[in-house]
């Protein structure tokens, strides 16, 4: 036991000068690091103290300067052939006529400067020059024209007033409402049918894609083993039927719309199935591409810890891409939805032998509408972009209405 403790002793005995010297030297860096923030602060209040020196020889000059240059108007102003008394400047001793323009008396603050008294009898015999200068003529203000005078009671026109008066309106630019172009009644119609119809469908798809999306995100969960997209993403037939009763009201009054507007009405009450299915998977099908590409790319971003992660993962991707529909995509696809539903029911609505004028949605956008907007076609043959009737693209909203052969329809 004495030699454990006699070891302890000789450790601490060992170890106390090494303490010291670390203290010591802690002091001495404390020290030198409070001289050189001394020498800083001093450094900066003697910067200061230059500036402020500066700062007052600055002033102290303008002050002169003014001085100088107010000295000359005082005089003037004494030596004036007024009747009146002489106007005095403020602050500034007019000088007697006969002596020489002396500068103001210098302001408590201001300082001795080094300029040369010669400065102000050179400014004066500038301020001469200045007066001695032919003055330059004033421009004559415009006659203001006043507005004529209302005629009294007694104050018949003449003939010749009267024709004035009435050609005077004639002068001005004329003021007409642009004439309407060549399809605008179409797409006036189309938009008024359509449009009230839109913001019922979309607050109901928001509440199904809602629906869908919590779906989704519950299968994610229960999902055990590889994941993939095709099984966790509902069946295409059986999330268009979902679609399909949703948007068939819609769809059913756009495609009659259609046809009333061909002038074919009565025994049809509804759209043809097929067509339902073909504009509901025009509505489902580009979300469920981009939900499922977004599943593929949060599972290729892997490896993950464990299966909370990726579900973590997948159900944050899903959320971003559900909220981007419903905010951004959906109003526009409806939309483009019901158009193709009421440019179908006017395709349907047409005679057999009927000619189809293609109206472009927006003339000058596209070049294939425009395109097949230059003829009418018979119906049934395909327009030069191949189609029989519109869309023609994803995003049309073109019309066709029954049409003479070579006459361009403006209304129906």
């Amino acid at each position: 036991m004495r030699d454990g403790d006699d070891d302890d002793e000789v450790l601490e005995d060992a170890t106390q000068p090494d303490a010291a010297a670390a203290a010591e030297k802690g002091r001495a860096i404390v020290a030198e690091a409070r001289a050189v923030r001394r020498r800083m602060l001093d450094d900066a209040q003697h910067r200061r103290r230059a500036l402020v020196d500066e700062l007052e020889r600055m002033r102290a000059s303008i002050d002169d300067a003014i001085a100088a240059l107010t000295a000359p108007d005082a005089a003037a102003a004494g030596t004036a052939g007024d009747p009146g008394p002489p106007v005095r400047a403020p602050d500034v001793s007019s000088p007697a006529p006969s002596a020489p323009a002396t500068p103001a008396p210098e302001s408590p603050r201001s300082a001795p400067t080094d300029a040369s008294p010669r400065e102000p009898a050179r400014v004066g015999a500038l301020f001469d020059v200045l007066r001695s200068a032919p003055p330059v003529p004033k421009a004559k203000p415009r006659p203001r024209r006043d507005p004529p005078p209302e005629p009294g009671p007694d104050d018949a026109p003449t003939d010749s007033g009267a024709a004035g008066a009435e050609k005077e309106p004639e002068t001005g630019p004329a003021e007409s409402a642009p004439a309407d172009q060549p399809g605008d009644a179409v797409r006036r119609r189309r938009d008024a049918l359509v449009e009230p119809l839109v913001p019922d469908v979309v607050r109901a798809s928001k509440r199904l894609l809602q629906d869908e999306q919590n779906s989704l995100l519950d299968t994610v969960r229960r999902a055990r083993g590889r994941l993939d997209s095709d099984r966790l993403l509902p069946e295409p037939a059986r999330q268009r039927e979902t679609w399909t009763a949703l948007l068939a009201p819609s769809i059913d009054a756009a495609y009659l719309g259609g046809r009333a507007a061909a002038g074919k009405s009565g025994r049809v009450t509804s759209a043809p199935d097929r067509l339902l299915a073909e504009l509901a998977a025009l509505l489902v099908m580009p979300l469920r591409e981009r939900v499922s590409t977004t599943i593929e790319g949060a599972i290729a971003m892997g490896p993950y810890d464990d299966a909370i992660e990726l579900q973590r993962e997948l159900g944050s991707a899903i959320g971003a891409r559900f909220r981007e529909w419903r905010g951004s995509d959906l109003e526009t696809h409806v939309v483009d939805v019901l158009a193709a539903a009421y440019s179908r029911g006017a395709y349907d609505g047409a005679g057999p032998a009927a000619m189809l004028q293609w109206v472009p949605a927006d003339p000058g956008r596209c070049p294939d509408c425009d395109d097949n907007a230059l003829e009418p076609t018979l119906k049934g043959k395909a327009f030069p972009t191949g189609q029989p009737h519109p869309p023609a693209h994803p995003g049309c909203r073109c019309i066709v209405v029954p049409a003479d052969a070579g006459e361009s329809t403006t209304a129906i």
